[in-house]
């Protein structure tokens, strides 16, 4: 029976995903503290959801995602696309590919160079450690007694030792360890999964803290606005079952509804842009004109060749179907057990360049985008064998916003390819992989061009490539950013700049993206975000 809206609280967490899971848990680890979490989506219980090859069937699916539509894209030919957004505990976690990597030394020294101190790389590599309950041997860039469960892969894909050979072969080094800070190279992936399945920050946080009487989750519960009184956050007001509620917290508002979510939230609530507030007939309870500014995703395109071996899409019939799960129901491994990306890379498109710019992606399969479609969603797997090696933009420097529809869900304004920068990145990206295609290791293998077919030989067609094919990562952040600025939302602290009792902490936080999947980040910002409140609070 679903939990009741109760009438009070201590702690108040807006968004049962990557960031507010932890929260919430571990604030309610203190009997002392009276903590709700307030989730819009539903439970994380469905098979779907604990296999790991579930993720095909999640994303796009608006029973599991918020399939956030993004307008037109002029700078991508027009294409629109959905921006996936977890709809249950665990948010995103729940849903994604399973990819666990934290980004480089330098990501996080960059952010504390920004003027926010507590968060270079030596501050936040002990909350990355305190989250992880790492399978695989020890080392020193493993946590090994924390809620979410990571492992090396069970079972990789033939295929990605093909590539991590052709990586070496280009200059790129092997690692055996990649989340210690240290990333450039080629490497295989690790995976946040327990035991072959996927460990979602729903599994490793919540089911257990679930148990603690001060700790209540109410699903199904869309907080409509924060309230603000006095300059100071002291509920919400929310609707589940069709019945408006209001909550009160006597402590603090956390809202870690994530990166369209949360700013879309705050505008909600009257805490924005001043004159875009007006302009929608909302009262201005704070003038806050950062609020869904900043906005950043990781553009990225592949490039698929045809192969003389088996890959996943030439294996996709009933008997193979069958013996995947059969594989899998055995001792976890085989496909249906496997992140959807085996194998990774980061590396630079140019010698002079002080740090790796892209980040490369090894699929044992190839998809197409169906003839029509102005999106991912049709996307089908062609009966040939092939494989593909995307790469997407370490920092991009285009920037968007989200604003509000007239239903007051998130509205993206967002151009993936608005900075000419971005696309030349891309375009250096796709040359680094065809490179990587010319090796021995791949040539050995390869038979033929697939997308695009013919390889382009000059810039002007690889950015015409780009353009028809670059897509978002999964990845948006930077929407209520931290910083001292005229456009940060909040302080290092995680304090909504101006209000008192409210706090924002998910992944819309940060200044600027790390060069990698933005899952274990988020965890971390989590992580840190139960800290700093713990702290302000003894």
């Amino acid at each position: 029976m679903p939990e009741s809206v109760p009438a009070s609280c201590d702690y108040l967490v807006i968004g049962g995903g990557s960031a507010g899971a932890v929260i919430a848990s571990r604030l309610s680890e203190n009997p002392a503290n009276r903590v709700v979490l307030i989730e819009a989506g539903g439970e994380a219980k469905a098979l779907l959801v604990q296999v790991p090859v579930g993720y095909t069937r999640l994303v796009n699916n608006p029973k599991f995602d918020w399939c956030y539509q993004s307008a037109p894209d002029a700078s991508i030919n027009g294409r629109t696309f959905n921006w996936a957004g977890g709809k249950l505990l665990g948010g995103g976690s729940s849903i994604n590919g399973q990819v666990f990597i934290r980004g480089t030394r330098a990501d996080y020294n960059r952010w504390a160079a920004m003027g926010l101190p507590g968060w270079g790389f030596d501050d936040v590599f002990p909350y990355f450690l305190r989250a992880e309950n790492w399978a695989g041997p020890p080392g020193q860039a493993h946590g090994s007694h924390g809620p979410l469960s990571t492992a090396p892969m069970q079972d990789h894909h033939p295929m990605c030792d093909v590539f991590l050979q052709g990586g070496q072969q280009a200059g790129l080094q092997f690692r055996d360890e990649y989340n210690g800070g240290d990333m450039e190279g080629v490497f295989y992936t690790a995976a946040s999964q327990r035991d072959g399945w996927r460990c979602s920050t729903e599994k490793g946080y919540l089911r257990e803290a679930r148990r603690r009487p001060n700790l209540q989750v109410v699903t199904e519960a869309y907080v409509h606005r924060v309230l603000i009184e006095d300059g100071r956050a002291i509920g919400v007001e929310l609707e589940r079952g069709g019945q408006r509620h209001t909550l009160r917290a006597g402590g603090e508002v956390i809202v870690s509804a994530g990166a369209l979510g949360s700013p879309a939230l705050l505008l909600r609530s009257g805490i924005g842009g001043g004159a875009y507030l007006r302009s929608r007939g909302i009262p201005v309870m704070h003038d806050l004109p950062g609020v869904g500014e900043n906005l950043q995703e990781h553009p990225t395109v592949g490039l698929s060749k045809r192969v003389n071996r088996p890959t996943l899409n030439s294996r996709t019939g009933p008997l193979d179907m069958l013996g995947y799960f059969l594989r899998f129901a055995w001792n976890r491994t085989g496909p249906f057990g496997a992140p959807v990306v085996q194998a990774m890379g980061i590396a630079r498109t140019r010698d002079d360049l002080p740090e790796p710019d892209v980040q490369l992606h090894f699929l044992p399969f190839t998809y197409d985008i169906q003839p029509g479609t102005t999106s991912q969603v049709g996307t089908g797997m062609p009966k040939f064998p092939a494989i593909t090696i995307s790469s997407s933009i370490c920092h991009p420097h285009t920037r968007g916003r989200v604003r509000i529809d007239e239903q007051g869900g998130p509205l993206i304004d967002h151009q993936l390819l608005g900075d000419e920068r971005d696309v030349a990145t891309l375009v250096g990206g796709m040359k680094l992989v065809n490179r990587i295609y010319q090796t021995a290791a791949l040539q050995e293998i390869v038979i033929g061009d697939h997308a695009p077919d013919p390889v382009p030989v000059d810039d002007a067609g690889w950015e015409a490539h780009v353009r028809w094919k670059a897509k978002p990562a999964y990845h948006p952040a930077g929407t209520c950013k931290m910083g001292t600025d005229p456009l940060a939302v909040v302080d290092p602290q995680l304090r909504v700049h101006g209000l008192a009792g409210l706090r924002v902490a998910d992944a819309s936080i940060m200044p600027c993206l790390p060069s990698a999947n933005t899952n274990a980040p988020t965890i971390m910002i989590g992580e840190k975000a139960a800290d700093l409140i713990r702290q302000s609070a003894s």
